[in-house]
């Protein structure tokens, strides 16, 4: 039987699964740049992913309602993905996130370096 989440004990688990996830951040950075994307180029896009993982990555990006897939009834069929507006308002957050981590990764860097000498 699957387990059901409880996000009780902590309301900001969901989103700090998707800081977690490294795909999911640079699938949502990839759409914000480009816009809309296929699957294929997404894939292109990203070259150390598997296309398992890009798949299962925005299926659930899909279903927390971060990126939209439409679904064109085609042969061959043919998806696109874009982010939405809900994915369109967190992604100052991330850039802003990144940014504190630029700016301070020297640091990070010489504090590593001074705990393995201690």
């Amino acid at each position: 039987m699957a387990k059901k989440l409880d996000y009780e004990y902590c309301p900001a688990a969901p989103v700090l699964e998707w800081f977690a996830d490294k795909w999911m951040l640079v699938v949502l950075l990839r759409l914000t740049e480009a816009g809309t994307m296929r699957f294929n180029e997404l894939y292109r896009q990203i070259p150390s992913v598997s296309e398992k993982v890009l798949a299962s990555t925005l299926h659930r990006l899909v279903d927390d309602g971060l990126v939209e897939r439409t679904l064109y009834a085609e042969v061959p069929p043919r998806s696109e993905y874009r982010i939405t507006p809900l994915g369109t308002d967190l992604m100052p957050r991330i850039m802003s996130l990144m940014e504190w981590g630029r700016v301070n990764l020297p640091v990070i860097m010489e504090n590593r370096k001074k705990a393995r000498r201690n």
